[in-house]
């Protein structure tokens, strides 16, 4: 059972940090494209025009010129199947994309988007999630009247829907979906709210929320379950289901040199986690960073120490405090934002470190900046804020709302200002050494 690791460069906990014999280099960052209105995710897919592939929240999968600069034309443009999103602040929309393995012979991707509750879909329930795999064109785009729907799940609430896509080394598509929405899972009566098990769904096997779910997309109609999920061949339990006790997966990423995936889950009130994934419950909700969690009192005040997870459970590798969840501690954030381990060859000194931010603590508070994850020995790993400029653009602030690479294994800050779907500013910047 690894450890629920040291929190880094907390003024009453800074030996972690200062003790690690690795010192990071300094970073900035260079405007690489704009006028998008909340790009979720960008993976490399081709050359010139169609460099890149941009998730844009609204419904649109952009192709991007491996110059940056403004949205190409569309990939995928799933508008007219979207659910209508808010005007303000919302975690629905088209959420992740994802290229077979296989992709250059059998011309497969795979999305996961909002889409509106079905016919048959759970009474009072918010929408229906759909994940779904599309066949590419001669002229690179997606074909729309190919779309196989191959899984469903309806959602209770507009929030907390998760929607990364990453297919392992192992050759299996992953997906990682948040609990459903609603504080503690438990409505203003203490009761659980509509769509939440007691006890969470989170730990319920009947659920597929608050999972990480692992497909095989090459066998089966339209899937098949494979060896390894810990509920195959078992009487109970769903058999998509790969690890549980996620809260809200909002990042997840494979390492290309080890095949280590990587899921920051967003926490509530006191912490915020990072997770090498493995088949085994992550503990939400009965477990917060690194201390047990009281659905009736979730601001309950916590420990900093060190401390092994209990039986059953997989800690996390990183995790981070709110300010309010520790009286005077200097919190890192209030919501995690995942990104990828760099691989690139611009910035040695940052050779395997996995680099995330916080949506609301970093570019926006302008006082942490980008975080850096290290990983010192097979179970221990250190958190450390990486040097360099705090924001990318002066005084003004940017939320971080997702990353994205390259062919080359450069990494990307995907940004908008915080005011959630809707207008144009959303923008990329490429990560590179300070001058």
């Amino acid at each position: 059972m690894t450890l629920r690791l040291a929190l880094p460069a907390l003024s009453f906990f800074c030996l972690t940090v200062l003790s690690s014999a690795r010192e990071l280099p300094a970073v900035t960052y260079e405007k690489f494209a704009s006028d998008f209105v909340s790009p979720l995710s960008m993976i490399p897919y081709g050359e010139g025009d169609q460099a890149y592939l941009v998730v844009d929240q609204t419904g649109v999968i952009h192709f991007l010129d491996e110059n940056g600069g403004k949205p190409g034309k569309a990939f995928l443009d799933l508008r007219k199947a979207l659910v209508t999103l808010k005007k303000g602040f919302d975690e629905r929309g088209s959420l992740g994309v994802a290229l077979h393995p296989k992709f250059s012979s059998n011309k497969k991707v795979y999305v996961y988007y909002s889409a509106p509750l079905a016919k048959n879909g759970r009474k009072g329930f918010d929408h229906t999630a759909h994940l779904s795999e599309f066949k590419v064109k001669a002229d690179g785009t997606a074909d729309t009247s190919s779309e196989k729907i191959i899984f469903t799940v309806d959602q209770p609430q507009w929030n907390h829907d998760g929607g990364n896509l990453v297919f392992g080394k192992d050759g299996y598509l992953y997906l990682g979906l948040g609990d459903g929405g609603a504080a503690n899972d438990l409505d203003r009566d203490g009761k659980p709210e509509g769509g939440h098990e007691k006890g969470g769904n989170g730990q319920a096997p009947n659920r597929h929320l608050g999972k990480i779910l692992r497909f095989d997309v090459d066998s089966g109609d339209p899937y098949a379950i494979p060896d390894g999920n810990p509920f195959k061949g078992k009487d109970s339990g769903l058999k998509e289901i790969y690890a549980w006790g996620i809260r809200n997966p909002w990042g997840m990423t494979v390492d290309p040199e080890n095949g280590d995936i990587i899921v920051a889950d967003v926490g509530q009130n006191r912490f915020e986690e990072i997770n090498l994934l493995s088949a085994g419950n992550f503990g939400w909700p009965r477990y917060e960073g690194y201390a047990p969690f009281d659905q009736q009192k979730p601001s309950e005040p916590s420990t900093l120490k060190v401390t092994p997870a209990p039986e059953g459970f997989v800690a996390p590798i990183i995790a981070y405090p709110h300010h309010d969840g520790f009286g005077k501690a200097p919190g890192y954030g209030i919501s995690v934002t995942g990104g990828h381990v760099y691989r690139g060859k611009a910035i040695p000194g940052l050779e395997g470190v996995y680099l995330f931010a916080d949506w609301a603590q970093s570019w926006a508070g302008k006082k942490y900046g980008l975080y850096g994850g290290v990983r010192e020995s097979k179970t221990a790993w250190s958190m450390h804020v990486i040097p360099g400029a705090k924001t990318p653009a002066g005084p003004i602030s940017r939320m971080v709302i997702g990353f994205g690479h390259d062919h080359a294994g450069e990494i990307y800050v995907l940004t908008n200002t915080g005011k959630g779907p809707s207008g144009k500013n959303g923008e990329i910047w490429k990560i590179v050494p300070a001058k």
